[in-house]
């Protein structure tokens, strides 16, 4: 009788006093990296679902040891994060103390399973050595210009108390807890995915990974190529924006324009003769920027291209220059009250808040994008715009601001120039669209702008006067309270509110009506969309819900050419263009280019390239996480926390259960810490990251850790780099990497950015972490996910206490296919319980025979079966490679006795599915050695022609026996062999079969 639970801890402790498992990274000769997704320690126990991905993923890191590779196959806790956290507020335990102890309890179990894990390269992403480089993956991004703060709506669930990003938002719900997830406007940290966003595109081609998977990501990341339109709105002028409340800080009366303050920011000190029209007089000793009576201050600057003295003698280029500098101060919060672009030199007036620096946050940042935004609009290699010398004054009064107004817009009248041209003031508002299908614009009949957008907000606030401010102000409240998801719905009821305004269509000279509509979001393109209703389904359920003309411009291949009434008729895909002037007759696509070239040569539109992905919202709300590794010194400015006081430890003395604010903002000795290594004044940011900025990187992280001295520890973070070169070109990508498709859009995702962007910083290597790609089918109880989140877990401890740990590894790999997953139940388990003793009773019956030799039909069933499991293996089809060993052992149970040679080949390839029986049989048989350093049996393709084939037999549809005989026996020989066997015969015997039915080479099946 086998008894598991001696053989496998005998086999344990053997593995373990041998080191069987240990690798030597530097010397390995051909290595194979292989992991799965490490687990959350958010719950005490592993569960079968933790079991069906280990078990088997382990099987096939032996199968590769077996076949002469190197196999590094390691195994770690994602530590940190909500799933932790949660776990901690259920019980009342602090997450560092239930954390360490549930971590302690997965490996006691993880070794139970027997898997060959390198216990030596552990990591564990809440422990300080580790996340000290989470934080230096932060800090890379932030010195690289990929991490910034805004304020901004983001994704909050009200249950878990915290921001979520875009991915972890799943039909409008938490991918945690399943509750609705609400809009909040919020100040939060993130990461610039935006700018891999083609990169992360193009490099699914060379992945080997599921189909599914990587359409997943390509949707998730949504190219698209189309065209930025812009129309001008009639009779509505951009307008002067006055001088914020608070800026005025008392200037004497008498106050002129062409004061210079230059001390401050280093630029040049004197003024331009253009501006220098006033006496130059000191401002008041009480006059200080960061005043708190003063939290606006305002600017006139000047700035002269760099040697391009006519750069904005073309008035069109003067236009783009304002509108760019425009759209540039509205992203950062700066107020442009009016602007001028003279053919050498542009006026800007602008305010800020007083706490940002004049130089680095205000020119910088209008400089440094604009050259960018124009000189690539303008199709220009050149690499610089503007010039050093900047011309600035403080404008200190409402008097000064008037004279500043009144001097700017007096430019180009001085010069000669038409002003309509030159001043921002006096621009026309346009709205910018992008579209797809800019081929239909000769059908377009309306426009529609997302509730956040600009022209919106203007209206809502008083600066843009229309008669439906009202109606606009309350639909705009109204769409607030909903979630993207919902506003995304196709189905959904279209809503909207017209907002008084027109724009002109420069094709056709039609005016087009301006609304705003919660359907149309702000992130994705410019947040406005240009109704083509015709030819989009979504524009005709708006244009027919608020009676806005349907204009047909495409014959579809259906010929219809009747009006449009019908959404049936609404032809997206194909067709030839009508009603379209000079693209009339045109097939849609030909025609989209041809649009294009007219509306960039009129100046009317611009082709781009737009992408569904957001950046990356990493700050959490939560106190189990790494400290984001920022400072702020006292006039708020953020700075990155220097390498030597890595690692920023999270302190203890908080409150972890959540409130909707950052429990670190609770530390009384978080705040101390940072007062006294940066100074009076300072503070820490208190939000912590979110927990896939800790598993983006774990795979290169198991190469850096180590548990050698008995206490964990990775690199220092000193080292500036957290791998070894030489071992990260040796061993990665990860060979094989599995692990549950639900990941597919967050951390799969996550993980290449951060590898992309390490790479381009000189920190790695490899831009790709995981090189082939297998998602584990889902194990659900009663239909649903198992999960500890939703307390339908099941343990296998008992099991493996009754059976033993191959028994249960082997009965959840013949439940079916690896990828497929199944519903959990426990009824089969005897019968692999059954099938191991069987093996184990056949090997005491080989012992008990000496000198046997296997007949031809043994040799060659067993070289059909070395094939067999060894290529169901490797395509991870375990339950067919079990099934086979199972056809085989059927075959060597009916010989008199089996050779030792041949048992030992049993063991060999059934060792990945059940390691500790093999092991055992190996060395009952006189095997040397472990039978995991052993080589995969070879076989002979001259012995797998088979002379016989064993046949399946049914009674009434239930398998009742197996029958081997000649491949060229006759039917009837086949059915009477059936007949006589004995487990069939039983059912048979005295009663009458009414039906023989015989499938060549596999099946006989009786009917009584």
């Amino acid at each position: 009788m086998y008894d598991p639970s001696s053989v496998e801890a005998k086999w344990q402790a053997k593995w373990a006093e041998e080191k069987v498992y240990e690798v030597n990274l530097k010397s390995a000769k051909k290595p194979f990296f292989t992991h799965v997704m490490f687990p959350y320690p958010s719950g005490d126990k592993l569960h079968v679902g933790h079991w069906y991905n280990f078990g088997p993923a382990d099987s096939y890191a032996r199968y590769k040891r077996m076949q002469g590779y190197d196999v590094f196959s390691p195994m770690g806790f994602d530590a940190f994060g909500l799933p932790a956290e949660n776990y901690a507020i259920k019980t009342g335990v602090p997450p560092q103390e239930s954390i360490p102890a549930n971590i302690e309890t997965m490996i006691r179990q993880l070794k139970r399973i027997g898997c060959m894990y390198d216990w030596n390269r552990m990591v564990n992403t809440s422990h300080s050595s580790y996340y000290q480089w989470t934080q230096w993956i932060f800090l890379q991004m932030f010195s690289n210009g990929l991490a910034y703060k805004k304020k901004a709506n983001v994704n909050f669930c009200p249950k878990c108390q915290t921001v979520l990003a875009n991915e972890q938002v799943w039909e409008g719900k938490c991918e945690r807890c399943d509750s609705d997830v609400i809009q909040k406007a919020m100040e939060q940290w993130f990461l610039k995915t935006t700018q891999y966003a083609e990169r992360l595109l193009a490099g699914l081609d060379g992945l080997d990974w599921p189909e599914k998977t990587k359409i997943m990501q390509r949707n998730w990341i949504g190219k698209k190529e189309g065209i930025d339109v812009t129309y001008v709105v009639e009779d509505v002028s951009r307008g002067i924006i006055e001088m914020p409340v608070g800026a005025e800080v008392g200037m004497p009366v008498g106050a002129e324009v062409g004061m210079p303050v230059g001390a401050e920011v280093g630029m040049p000190v004197k003024v331009s003769p253009r501006i220098n029209s006033g006496a130059n007089i000191e401002m008041p000793v009480s006059w200080g920027i960061n005043s708190p009576a003063n939290p606006m201050r305002t600017v006139h600057l000047v700035f002269t291209p760099k040697g391009r003295r006519q750069t904005f003698e073309d008035p069109l280029n003067a236009r783009r220059i304002l509108s760019i500098l425009d759209s540039i101060a509205s992203r950062h919060s700066i107020v442009l009250h009016e602007a001028c672009a003279m053919p050498d030199h542009v006026h800007v007036l602008v305010s800020f808040d007083s706490k940002l620096h004049l130089e680095n946050d205000v020119v910088k940042r209008l400089k440094g994008a604009s050259a960018r935004e124009y000189l690539k609009e303008i199709s220009s290699d050149a690499g610089h715009l503007w010039g050093e010398g900047n011309h600035f004054e403080d404008v200190a009064s409402s008097k000064q601001f008037a004279a500043s107004i009144q001097y700017i817009q007096k430019n180009p009248s001085e010069d000669g120039l038409p002003e309509n041209d030159r001043i921002l003031s006096k621009l026309p508002i346009t709205i910018t669209c992008f579209t797809t299908r800019p081929d239909t614009n000769f059908g377009a009949t309306f426009i529609v702008l997302a509730p956040e957008h600009p022209f919106v907000t203007k209206i809502v606030k008083g600066e843009i006067a229309s008669d439906k401010k009202s109606e606009v102000s309350a639909y705009v409240q109204a769409s607030l309270t909903k979630t993207e998801l919902e506003r995304q719905e196709e189905g959904m009821t279209k809503t909207g509110a017209f907002t008084g305004h027109y724009v002109l269509n420069t094709l056709n000279g039609k005016k087009l009506p301006v609304w705003v509509s919660d359907f149309v979001l702000a992130g994705f393109g410019t947040g406005a969309v240009v109704g083509v209703p015709g030819h989009d389904l979504r524009d005709f359920q708006f244009a027919i819900k608020f009676g806005i003309p349907v204009v047909r411009v495409v014959v579809g291949p259906d010929g219809d050419t009747s009006e449009i009434t019908k959404s049936e008729q609404v032809q997206e895909e194909a067709g030839i263009m009508v009603n379209s002037a000079f693209l009339d007759g045109m097939e849609i696509h030909q025609a989209k280019e041809k649009i294009k070239d007219h509306m960039e040569a009129n100046g009317w539109g611009k082709r781009v390239v737009t992408y569904r992905l957001r950046d990356w919202s990493i700050g959490r709300q939560r106190y189990w996480g790494a400290p984001i590794p920022v400072v702020y010194d006292p006039e708020g400015k953020p700075h990155p926390i220097p390498l030597k006081h890595l690692p920023w430890i999270l302190p203890q003395d908080v409150e972890f259960k959540p409130k909707g604010t950052a429990p670190l903002a609770q530390s009384r000795e978080l705040f101390e810490r940072t007062e006294k290594i940066f100074g009076k004044g300072w503070t820490p940011e208190v939000d912590t990251m979110d927990t896939f900025v800790c598993s983006s990187f774990y795979s290169f992280m198991y190469l850096g850790s180590s548990h050698e001295g008995g206490e964990y520890e990775q690199l220092p973070v000193a080292k500036n780099i957290p791998v070894d070169p030489k071992i990260e070109k040796k061993w990665m990508p990860v060979s094989m990497y599995i692990g549950g498709a639900e990941h597919a859009c967050m951390h799969l995702i996550y993980a290449r950015f951060v590898s992309m962007a390490l790479t381009d910083f000189g920190c790695i290597t490899h831009a790709e972490q995981y090189q082939k790609l297998v998602h584990q089918g889902v194990i659900t109880n009663q239909g649903a996910k198992m999960s500890k989140s939703k307390g339908n877990v099941v343990s296998p401890d008992a099991f493996v206490d009754r059976h033993g740990s191959d028994v249960f590894r082997m009965y959840l790999m013949f439940m079916g296919p690896f990828t497929e997953g199944g519903d959990w139940s426990d009824t089969g388990i005897k019968g692999v319980d059954r099938f191991v003793q069987r093996i184990w009773k056949l090997c005491e019956d080989t012992k008990a025979a000496k000198d046997t030799k296997d007949s031809k039909e043994v040799i060659a069933a067993l070289h059909r079966a070395i094939k067999k499991v060894g290529e169901d293996i490797e395509r991870l089809h375990f339950n067919t490679a079990i099934a086979a060993l199972m056809e085989l052992l059927n075959l060597l149970e009916k010989q008199t006795a089996v050779a030792a040679s041949t048992m030992q080949a049993f063991a060999k390839i059934i060792a990945p599915m059940a390691p500790h029986l093999a092991e055992e049989i190996w060395e009952k048989t006189g095997g040397k050695g472990f039978i995991i350093d052993q080589q995969w049996p070879e076989y002979d393709p001259k012995l797998l022609v088979a002379t016989t084939v064993v046949i399946a037999v049914q009674v009434n549809g239930k398998l009742r026996g197996t029958v081997a005989v000649a491949s060229d026996a006759s039917e009837q020989d086949i059915i009477t062999a059936a007949k006589a066997e004995p487990n069939v015969r039983k059912f048979i015997e005295g009663v009458a079969v009414k039906k023989e039915i015989y499938v060549q080479g596999k099946l006989v099946s009786l009917v009584i």
